[in-house]
């Protein structure tokens, strides 16, 4: 049992608590005001307990929870917080493979004789998050990384579990589809149309229907089902994309809620660009329609680019010859490949006036609060706020 997964809980709203005590024990939600169009972050355990989940529309976490307190989120404490976490993390196993700013994958086989057992630098962890940070941690133990990631997921929030041998046997079988990675809502729906409810009724459906509900992935999905995943934790990967995407409540096809979504889209891609130093030569335009049928369409220029207008002209063109302009969509993203070296891109002979204007839009706002300066169309969004991050080659959690 050397990997462990540690997952912060509600890291956003956990980060207010903490940093504004008249806050705890309060329901708190992070993310757009309730009378706007846009979507939850993510809230705290005190605001789950009345339905309100991440990426839920702000109007709707209003209405089944009209006493919580809502916050914008304050990206710069985020990531001050997340870094001296990661920080402790690191002082037990330089092998850490970060899956987001408040979640990692360690590999602690080569620990044991300074720390003590996994259990041991488990309970380590979470005591001094806990003490010197203020925060809650919860940490799952296995021999692989999906039977980690699931002791997590079960003893969440505030809590440390092993995934043994015997419960790979006597209790992996029993739990509900979706607790097996890869298997979303969708799948789900699919697998119990079929009879499929358990990790064991899945072991024991013929295989043909496997293939057609989950398609390539049905291979892995059966490992995981039998507890077995061979994947080892990386600690780097060199990030080949960056990229956000939303998913719609309703489906969308009004043209001008789509065009803001895609300059939101290009604004977070664009600070993203500059805070990894990086620049794209390649901008793609992803869109899925109603019928879960997915589209993209990429474009290359041989100039890279980093600002905001130029990945958003390049987007919205894109879409505009997609042959989906006006029609139905449940899912827009962007994503910015081919990364250079931003640091020593090669200026064009002729400047570009947007590109210094988003200069000084990314310096402010770095100084002071993501968003505290923005684009006037962005002010009152039509759309609603992306919170959804893609960074390749790793999935979206």
């Amino acid at each position: 049992m050397d990997i462990l997964h540690c997952d912060l809980d509600a890291f956003f709203a956990s980060v207010e608590q903490r940093d504004q005590p008249e806050l705890k024990g309060k329901p708190v939600i992070i993310g757009a005001p309730p009378n706007s169009r846009g979507v939850v972050s993510t809230c705290s355990y005190e605001a789950r307990v009345f339905g309100v989940r991440s990426a839920m529309p702000s109007s709707q976490a209003y209405r089944l929870c009209p006493q919580a307190i809502f916050l914008p989120p304050d990206m710069k404490r985020y990531r001050e917080a997340s870094q001296q976490v990661f920080a402790i993390l690191a002082e037990y196993t330089p092998i850490i493979e970060a899956l987001s700013i408040d979640e990692a994958f360690l590999d602690v086989s080569a620990s044991h004789a300074i720390f003590g057992s996994s259990m041991e630098i488990g309970i380590q962890i979470r005591h001094r998050v806990k003490t010197e940070l203020g925060l809650n941690i919860s940490v799952g133990i296995g021999a692989n990384k999906f039977l980690a990631k699931l002791a997590t997921n079960l003893c969440k929030p505030d809590g440390i579990m092993e995934f043994t041998e015997d419960m790979v046997t006597n209790l992996l079988p029993t739990l509900p589809v979706d607790h097996l990675w890869g298997i979303g809502a969708v799948s789900t729906r699919h697998l119990n149309r079929s009879g499929i409810y358990t990790v064991q009724d899945l072991l024991e459906a013929p295989r043909q229907l496997l293939k057609t509900l989950l398609g390539s992935n049905t291979d892995f999905v059966l490992d995981l089902a039998r507890g077995v995943d061979n994947r080892p934790v990386t600690p780097y990967e060199e990030v080949k994309s960056i990229g956000n995407e939303l998913t719609f409540p309703q489906d969308i096809s009004d043209q001008q809620v789509i065009e803001q979504v895609l300059l939101e889209l290009a604004e977070k891609v664009a600070h993203r660009l500059r805070i990894a130093q990086r620049k794209c030569q390649t901008v793609t335009v992803k869109l899925r329609t109603p019928d879960f049928q997915t589209f993209s369409r990429s474009i290359t220029s041989p100039t890279a680019i980093d600002d905001q207008r130029s990945i958003f002209d390049t987007a919205w063109m894109l879409y505009q010859h997609s042959g989906l302009e006006g029609k139905p969509l449940r899912l827009v993203g962007l994503t910015a490949s081919r990364l250079q070296d931003g640091r020593y891109e090669q200026p064009s002979l002729f400047s570009d006036p947007g590109q210094d204007i988003d200069s000084i839009i990314y310096r402010l706002n770095e100084k002071f609060t993501q968003g505290t300066i923005k684009r006037a169309v962005l002010i009152n969004p039509v759309g609603h706020n992306i919170d959804q991050d893609t960074v390749g080659p790793k999935p979206t959690k």
